[in-house]
């Protein structure tokens, strides 16, 4: 919509996108932590949300990622003297300050449930990690970050290619994906639930994340090995996996 606003010259609609972004952390933010929930229930009422608040009780990897992502995004097609674009800047670094103090030190990945580290079921996974690392590195490239935060994006990107990327003889894969995590009647946001969700190698559900990533870097690395590397993962999905994205495939269990 950001971007939108941009082309089309609508810039009510940047308002709209600052609305957007300001509410979900307002509402989501964990004081404690400065992680966000991964869901929010104005009414209160779902059977997942605190009756409180309105959360749901745990920091999904891959929600908070789309999240990171729809900031960095979207503030760079905002114009400079928009009065929310200072305010968003600021609790974007406030929450990759967040993300970085739940990296996994070893790996430098993250993990499903964010808070949760080494704990029974918990698993590093690999779309969140892949959103964590695009954000970084585009927000230290556009400057929305201080130079230090490279580290933390350098430490993710090496930890996704040394851990979760596997080359085969026929081809490369990307594993440890969640499948797909949601919250509904059947689906309570627990932690029991988040780590009982199928984890999956070469979903649409993840190596998308992980060539946005991989492009990011193209500024301080080869851009043609990085194009010819993410098309070495695109081209080894199955047939199947392609079929399913144009909705042809109901095999859950195919990709």
């Amino acid at each position: 919509m950001s971007e939108y606003a941009k082309t089309f010259h609508q810039p009510e609609l940047w308002d709209e996108v600052a609305h957007q972004i300001l509410l979900i952390e307002r509402q989501t933010r964990d004081p404690r932590t400065g992680l966000l929930y991964h869901g929010w229930d104005e009414s209160k009422e779902q059977v997942w949300a605190d009756s409180s608040t309105g959360c749901s009780p745990h920091f999904w990897s891959r929600a908070m990622g789309w999240y990171a992502m729809a900031i960095v995004d979207s503030v760079e097609h905002f114009p400079v003297n928009h009065p929310k674009r200072g305010t968003i800047i600021g609790i974007f670094e406030r929450m990759c300050h967040a993300l970085v103090g739940v990296q996994e030190q070893e790996s430098g990945l993250w993990f499903q449930v964010l808070d949760q580290g080494f704990r029974k079921g918990n698993y590093l996974e690999a779309s969140g990690s892949s959103m964590f690392v695009y954000a970084l590195a585009k927000g230290v490239r556009l400057r929305y970050l201080e130079p230090h935060f490279r580290a933390a994006a350098e430490k993710g990107w090496q930890g996704l290619s040394s851990r979760l990327v596997e080359e085969t003889a026929d081809g490369v894969r990307l594993n440890g994906i969640c499948h797909g995590a949601g919250l509904s009647l059947d689906r309570d946001g627990s932690y029991n639930y988040y780590v009982s969700e199928a984890v999956v190698s070469d979903s649409f559900m993840g190596w998308p994340h992980f060539c946005w990533q991989r492009w990011k870097w193209s500024d301080c690395h080869d851009a043609a090995e990085i194009a010819k590397y993410s098309i070495e993962i695109i081209g080894s999905l199955s047939d199947c996996c392609f079929r399913r994205v144009r909705g042809l495939c109901d095999d859950p269990g195919c990709c």
